[in-house]
């Protein structure tokens, strides 16, 4: 029987296979290593800087959106409210839209941006790279540890950050096993007595304490962002959102009372 999520994992691989038979694994690994490509930025120390800091998620075809629908006037406003990084959602079937996005969110700010797709094939990773992504996720659930641990090392490569996506105290230990300096915690199908917050902190007790941690959705108020960062999280990521929303949640993080690792 095939599940949704696989189902999934087999839309991408096949239109990664439509791309790649466009433009070849060869040239697109070259393309990616180019000399006049500019360095990635570092993510991880952006997410270790003081205060929890946030990752705002972009998808240019939410239905919900209240003031913006343009990626570059986003990405600018974000900036300057003292985001840490752009996360710009990929969705099916639009993945030219995406890369035309991203390329012009890149030549106006610079601000890190993460890719928000499912890898599934090193291919997606120097197309990552061409694209000008400072970071992307890598799914725990999505591949078993070998496959983790060589796309892991390729994103590493290429000098950009890979983050690590779990959902539970045994996929950050499977993190922590491949190595991984950034990892994203989604704590969101949590349905156990604790509070989101302890929830993230269990999981993080499987991670070294150089680790980076991200909150993946479950936070929306500075309140509750004061309490994951007294849970030890270095940032947190909020979906597409009302700008005024993300300010009052980067003023929360930036705070002086706000915890720090």
């Amino acid at each position: 029987m095939v599940t949704v999520e696989n189902r999934i994992l087999q839309d991408v691989a096949a239109e990664v296979a439509t791309r790649e038979a466009r433009v070849t694994f060869q040239d697109v690994k070259d393309q990616s290593r180019s000399p006049g490509l500019p360095a990635a930025l570092d993510v991880r120390s952006v997410f270790l800087g003081s205060g929890c800091n946030l990752v705002a998620g972009f998808d240019r075809f939410a239905s919900d959106w209240s003031d913006h629908k343009d990626p570059v006037d986003f990405a600018t406003r974000l900036e300057e409210c003292g985001a840490a990084a752009l996360s710009y959602m990929v969705r099916r079937g639009r993945f030219e839209i995406a890369a035309q996005d991203i390329r012009d969110i890149k030549a106006a700010v610079n601000l890190p941006l993460l890719l928000d797709d499912l890898i599934v094939d090193p291919y997606q990773i120097h197309e990552a790279r061409v694209l000008g992504a400072d970071a992307l996720a890598l799914a725990v659930w999505t591949m078993d540890p070998h496959k983790l641990a060589a796309l892991l090392d390729r994103t590493e490569s290429l000098g950009m950050t890979a983050l690590v996506e779990v959902r539970n105290p045994a996929e950050a230990a499977r993190a922590a096993e491949v190595g991984a300096s950034v990892v994203a915690i989604d704590i969101t199908g949590y349905q156990g007595p604790k509070t989101l917050p302890e929830a993230f902190a269990g999981v993080c007790s499987q991670l070294p304490q150089e680790t980076a941690r991200i909150v993946l959705g479950g936070c929306w108020t500075p309140k509750e962002l004061m309490a994951f960062a007294r849970q030890s999280a270095d940032a947190i990521y909020v979906p597409h959102t009302p700008l005024a929303s993300t300010r009052s949640l980067i003023s929360a993080g930036m705070h002086p009372a706000c915890p720090s690792r």
